[in-house]
């Protein structure tokens, strides 16, 4: 029997509150799932506003479990159904991950997992298209392994984008992604690249993490971020007291556009060991960024599906020995915009692991 995403989902949608994701929403979502083999970790991306329901999910792909040779079409025991890879987005996919594929290769080398993201504001196509990220190996400031050189990861960004996009980028497109590179502080990093195939921007998505506060200002001028700074500057400061990571994201197109995604992050992820989630949540009720309803929802997510308490609609797939499905707070993104007001989205997990 091939199993899907959706025998996973069937075990936790009972814990999704209406108020995070309506019926509608998780509808679309079960729609794509029912395409997807059982895939080691997925995001749920919830709006924390009110009246919006809207409700995107995302699906990771890492090498070292397998789920990898999946996506490239040379997995034996799960498997895509041929007739996705008739389309030029996916076609694209695989020849992405066969290149990670190759021992040595420069994709091999660098990346650490990708994401694939679900547009799903509305009923989904027969083959649903997601967007791409590819996630670079994090050397963090206290690392000694770091890459040969910017020029590397620059390479390795130009490669994982050639092979991913119909086009090529403009040439004005790679001057900018270039900037943004050789501006970088030391200390930070180019977290990940997102490729958004789903939608029609001209645009490649930046993601950096460890920009020091003191330096920010420097950078986003040094990129050609033409907007004022003050009023980010101060929400980042704010957000920076109750998360321990902030990775900041740019749409990089012929210009650097004007949205700037803050995601947050905090290392513990059980609001039970973390009082910061509650405090954090609190703090974007009362800006008006997140309803109560929507906060304590978002803070009940947090625990563990066991085998034996769920034997009824557990996947048979991993029926033989004991297993549970993980439900965890992933993080929190604030999209801050010049000329208006910021939203902010929660990002559920639910993750599969095998018990010893």
């Amino acid at each position: 029997m091939n199993h899907t995403l959706e025998n996973y989902l069937e075990v936790v949608a009972p814990h999704l509150s209406h108020k995070l994701v309506s019926s509608q929403a998780l509808s679309y979502i079960q729609t794509i799932t029912k395409i997807l083999p059982p895939l080691p970790e997925v995001l749920l991306e919830c709006r924390l506003a009110d009246n919006n329901p809207n409700v995107d999910f995302s699906v990771l792909a890492k090498a070292s479990d397998g789920s990898r040779d999946i996506l490239a079409g040379l997995s034996s025991t799960n498997a895509l159904p041929n007739v996705i890879f008739t389309n030029p987005v996916w076609s694209r996919i695989r020849d992405f991950c066969l290149y990670w594929h190759q021992p040595n290769s420069l994709l091999a080398n660098n990346i650490d997992h990708i994401w694939l993201e679900f547009d799903v504001d509305d009923q989904p196509q027969n083959i649903p298209i997601p967007s791409f990220f590819f996630h670079f190996q994090y050397h963090s400031k206290f690392s000694r392994k770091k890459f040969n050189s910017f020029a590397e990861q620059k390479q390795t960004i130009a490669t994982g984008l050639s092979l991913l996009l119909e086009h090529s980028l403009t040439p004005q497109i790679k001057q900018n992604l270039a900037i943004c590179c050789d501006s970088l502080p030391p200390e930070s990093q180019v977290l990940y690249i997102g490729a958004m195939l789903s939608r029609p921007l001209n645009a490649v998505r930046l993601n950096i993490i460890d920009i020091p506060e003191d330096k920010l200002e420097n950078y986003l001028t040094k990129i050609g971020w033409t907007y004022p700074i003050k009023k980010l500057q101060e929400l980042i400061k704010v957000i920076s007291s109750f998360v321990d990571i902030i990775i900041l994201n740019f749409d990089v197109g012929n210009t650097i556009l004007p949205k700037v995604g803050i995601e947050c992050e905090l290392l513990k992820k059980s609001p039970r060991l973390e009082p910061r989630w509650q405090l954090f949540l609190d703090y974007l009720v009362k800006t008006g960024l997140c309803t109560p309803d929507k906060r304590d929802a978002f803070l009940s997510w947090h625990g563990h599906s066991y085998q034996e308490s769920n034997a009824e609609v557990w996947p048979s797939n991993v029926s033989r020995v004991s297993s549970i499905l993980f439900r965890r707070l992933n993080h929190i993104k604030i999209v801050y915009y010049p000329n208006s007001y910021p939203e902010a989205k929660g990002y559920l997990s639910f993750s599969h692991k095998w018990i010893d």
